[in-house]
């Protein structure tokens, strides 16, 4: 690796980052250009874990761009490398945050959706600056792969100076790990489902079947022409309508949700009971 008289580095091959070709100081490029040349090295080791090096001015925090990527996350986005923050902010679905406090064993999961994500993008990067780390799993959707996970550990740099942070990091592929969470996690929330619908069934079945034996009782002492017989016959169907609910509730074998209200989703009693056939 050469530098010129002004202390600027020979940009690499197929570079396409702002720092080693821009008006910046010479530590700044040196220290890019020194994790460059190792991150290359690494990558012909085979080892499947994904280094990189992301930037971004400390007084513009939206745009970010990498000064280098590993080529196997852009086989993975399948782009170029200054397409690649982009396709990746777009693709992102999550952002799980692991935490752990001092008093106490448990480990709190915080979660950024992709819209909460871009509001908390700044206060996230100016975290992870006074932190000096970042350490997250991305949970990303791509059209020719399906849910990719991804977990990135890194340290942040911050050149006052050029008003320019970096991360050195490295991304892994943690999708079977993550899958298998989620699998872990959708039992648990089918057990509480299972248990709720049984305890609902429960409480019920007995004022329901008090209110069924008056409505009858009721439809033999009234004649069909009646005007109180229409709608205690009305009352009977509602009644069954509830049974017919209730039998949905305690077939449940899956954990199936639905839009309810205001982004607010509730159990499908439909598809989690697959309930294909009329009761």
């Amino acid at each position: 690796m050469a530098y010129h008289d002004d202390a600027s580095v020979i940009v690499y091959p197929n570079y396409s980052g702002r720092i080693l070709s821009g008006n910046y100081s010479p530590n700044l490029k040196e220290t890019v250009a020194e994790y460059i040349q190792t991150f290359n090295k690494f990558q012909e080791t085979g080892n499947p874990a994904i280094p990189y090096i992301s930037a971004w001015e400390e007084k513009n925090e939206k745009a970010i761009w990498y000064e280098f990527v590993g080529k196997r996350f852009l086989n993975l986005l399948g782009c170029t490398v200054s397409e690649a923050p982009r396709i990746f902010r777009d693709s992102i679905v999550d952002r799980i945050i692991y935490k752990s406090s001092d008093t106490s064993a448990d480990i709190q999961k915080e979660i950024f959706s992709h819209h909460e994500l871009a509001d908390a993008r700044e206060k996230l990067r100016e975290d992870s600056k006074k932190m000096g780390t970042i350490d997250a799993v991305y949970k990303i959707y791509l059209a020719d792969s399906g849910y990719t996970w991804l977990k990135d550990i890194a340290s942040v740099q911050s050149f006052d100076k050029d008003g320019i942070c970096i991360s050195i990091g490295c991304l892994t592929i943690v999708t079977k790990e993550m899958k298998a969470e989620e699998e872990r996690l959708e039992r648990e929330r089918l057990q509480v489902t299972l248990e709720m619908a049984g305890a609902v069934c429960h409480e019920l079945n007995q004022p329901m079947q008090t209110i069924s034996g008056y409505t009858e009782t009721l439809l033999k002492d009234f004649s069909s022409i009646n005007p109180a017989y229409d709608r205690i016959q009305r009352i009977m169907e509602e009644i069954t309508r509830m049974g017919t609910i209730t039998k949905k509730l305690m077939r449940i074998t899956k954990y199936e949700t639905k839009d309810y209200l205001h982004g607010i989703k509730i159990v499908d009693i439909d598809k989690a009971s697959n309930e294909n056939k009329n009761v």
